[in-house]
């Protein structure tokens, strides 16, 4: 087929940007390589987890094969007639196709793509409010060094990173009161997981802020509007369509914040009649054991160290993020509160937003500088001076980061891309993959923690140690966290059933046995 006039213009149209362009393409290339190398790579060598990639993979499966998804792979801890009654997230749905594609690369190839989206969106963001394109590049790479975005790759696939991305935009959208733009990206955050929707409501608040400083009526129509429907679409997805979706008896099931209430209802009512100690448990370790001293701690260094003391003069953005700090240091899992997994990757965008917000209104300051430099001028070099600093504290922190967390449960070799040990496994890595691979299509199987992505494009599979009616069982007999069970736990269960008479060796290596029902 003979390339058309059409393509070739296109074509000629992209080079030409390429070209007028250099460092924007150089900076977003080596950030894709440094992105690809921790979560393709972590994949390939198993480090992804049955909760929550396994999930994911069977959800699509299930999609691409036209059927609802009851997530078996949750038993027994939670019993799904429809793994929307667990988090309402239409992403796996709207991406099943492409599973005939990709396989088990298809959902971090998404979210790696739109980490890379995110960022150009902070980039137009931070041009359009009037950087120069060397501060906007300042900008780009300052979002990229964020840590949070190194702690999702780092854990699997996850919903609220890709609704993330579409922020910067949204908020452009705003700005140049694209309409038509805000509801579509207002629509792909709020359809990612119930808990977006939440935080789409503070961001109209915020907007709204931002409307009634600026006196802008079509703002504050706009972000009003935001901010109900994305209310209204909360309470009806945990009030009405995930109990609707729930077997008899369900209900929504991630009321995870005791201390302050049982319920979103009561949670709200007791921050409003308690203000004290709402506070209190933004900075406490509320669940009282001592290896859990320091994990908020860390979190409030590590945002002020990526720019985040910012927000303390651009209130709309501290009022966008109200509720993403709420339910980190609220939650009853300590392991949200901290700088770990994907529970930080809505910071990156509005902190670095923020940030430049506050550089760009520097020059109002540059009557002090004058006999440095002309007045004309000497603006511009604040901003570019101070965006450099920005940018080495981030990169100074998470390389600082990737080494030294206080959570015990870290994985280093998952985020430090640069490390010799994440490249490299203590087994031999494609024979492994030959094993799990010889496993019938149409069987049933139970498989560790590590295995489960790799075999969830199935009917029937269980994350062990639920083995239900699995016909294979799928175990690493060498990694050192064999969740959820402990270690001696873990071997006395592969034990007993060898000595059971009910199960045969199917194939193994010094890494891996696969199990077969006799």
């Amino acid at each position: 087929m003979k390339p058309t006039s059409s393509m070739r213009k296109a074509f000629s149209s992209i080079l030409q940007k390429i070209k007028q362009q250099p460092w924007l393409i150089f900076i977003l290339l080596v950030f894709a390589g440094v992105f690809a190398s921790i979560t393709f790579v972590n994949h390939y060598f198993f480090r992804t987890y049955g909760w929550d990639l396994g999930i994911n993979h069977n959800a699509i499966w299930d999609y691409a094969h036209f059927r609802w998804n009851d997530c078996m792979i949750m038993l027994p801890h939670k019993v799904f007639s429809n793994v929307l009654s667990d988090h309402f997230s239409l992403y796996p749905v709207l991406i099943a196709p492409f599973y005939w594609v990709f396989g088990t690369w298809t959902m971090l190839l998404l979210q790696f793509l739109s980490i890379l989206f995110g960022a150009l969106g902070v980039y137009r963001f931070v041009r359009y409010l009037g950087a120069s394109p060397l501060l906007g590049r300042l900008a780009l790479v300052h979002f990229f060094a964020f840590y949070g975005i190194y702690s999702a790759l780092g854990f699997d696939y996850h919903d609220n990173v890709v609704a993330t991305m579409f922020v910067p935009w949204l908020l452009l959208a705003f700005h140049t009161k694209n309409w038509k733009q805000a509801l579509i990206f207002s629509l792909l955050i709020m359809i990612a997981k119930e808990n977006m929707a939440l935080w789409l409501v503070f961001i109209g608040f915020g907007l709204f802020f931002r409307g009634i400083l600026t006196r802008d009526k079509s703002l504050l129509i706009w972000s009003g509007a935001l901010s109900l429907s994305a209310l209204v679409f909360f309470v009806l997805v945990i009030k009405v369509i995930i109990p609707g979706l729930a077997l008899p008896g369900g209900e929504y099931m991630h009321n995870s914040f005791t201390a302050l209430g049982k319920d979103f209802g009561e949670v709200l009512k007791n921050i409003l009649l308690h203000p004290i100690d709402a506070l209190k448990l933004l900075v406490e370790n509320h669940l009282g054991q001592v290896e859990y001293d320091g994990i908020k701690k860390e979190t409030y260094i590590g945002l002020l160290l990526a720019g985040g003391a910012a927000l303390m003069f651009t209130p709309e953005y501290l009022i966008m993020l109200l509720p993403i700090i709420g339910q980190k240091m609220f939650n009853d899992d300590p392991s949200r509160w901290g700088i770990n997994y994907h529970y930080s990757i809505e910071f990156a965008p509005i902190l670095v937003i923020a940030f430049y917000t506050v550089l760009l209104k520097l020059p109002d300051f540059k009557k002090l500088f004058q006999f440095v430099a002309p007045q004309e001028t000497q603006g511009k070099k604040i901003q570019v001076v101070s965006g450099f600093i920005g940018v080495a504290l981030c990169v100074g922190s998470t390389i600082h980061f990737m080494d030294n967390r206080v959570s015990t449960w870290y994985k280093r070799e998952n985020v430090k891309f640069y490390s010799p040990s994440h490249w490299k496994q203590n087994f031999n890595v494609s024979e492994t993959h030959e094993i799990v691979a010889s496993i019938p299509q149409d069987a049933r199987v139970s498989a560790q923690s590590a295995l489960a992505p790799h075999l969830a494009f199935r009917d029937y599979i269980y994350h062990f140690p639920y083995i239900g009616d699995a016909d294979y069982v799928a175990l690493f007999v060498i990694d050192p966290n064999p969740y959820p069970m402990s270690w001696e736990a873990y071997e006395k269960m592969i034990i007993d059933m060898k000595n059971s008479g009910k199960w045969e060796v199917f194939k193994q290596n010094n890494a891996v046995l696969i199990l077969k029902k006799k």
